[in-house]
């Protein structure tokens, strides 16, 4: 992905999550196939301004078209960018409260990534 201009896939959390890590807009596909866990995905990338929904692969074509056009792309780009993901500070904030515990401290914030890698 360290290469793309944006990512062509399903709807997966993993897919999704990983092109916004990487602040690439998606491309994906929701229809009556999708997986039912999979389908509000294809709503977050619509609501955000993420991304372009396809009703399936034979629109890639003029989906990829549209996400090429400048002005759309650099729409999906901006959106992309300003989507930060909290989930790994929160979600133990949220189980300390389901487990009654009143102390939980919030995790610390750092701009840095926890750990890189290199091809």
């Amino acid at each position: 992905m360290r290469a793309a201009d944006f990512l062509i896939g399903k709807p997966g959390p993993g897919s999704i999550a990983e092109a916004m890590v990487r602040k690439l807009p998606v491309l994906i596909e929701c229809n009556a196939w999708t997986l039912p866990q999979e389908r509000y995905n294809a709503e977050w990338v619509k609501e955000k301004g993420v991304g372009i929904v396809l009703k399936g692969f034979d629109e890639v074509v003029d989906g990829v078209k549209r996400m090429l056009e400048p002005a759309t792309l650099a729409a999906f780009r901006k959106n992309v960018s300003a989507q930060e993901n909290r989930a790994v500070f929160e979600i133990p904030q949220i189980l300390a409260k389901l487990l009654g515990e009143s102390s939980a401290k919030p995790f610390p914030v750092s701009s840095t990534p926890v750990a890189t890698h290199t091809l």
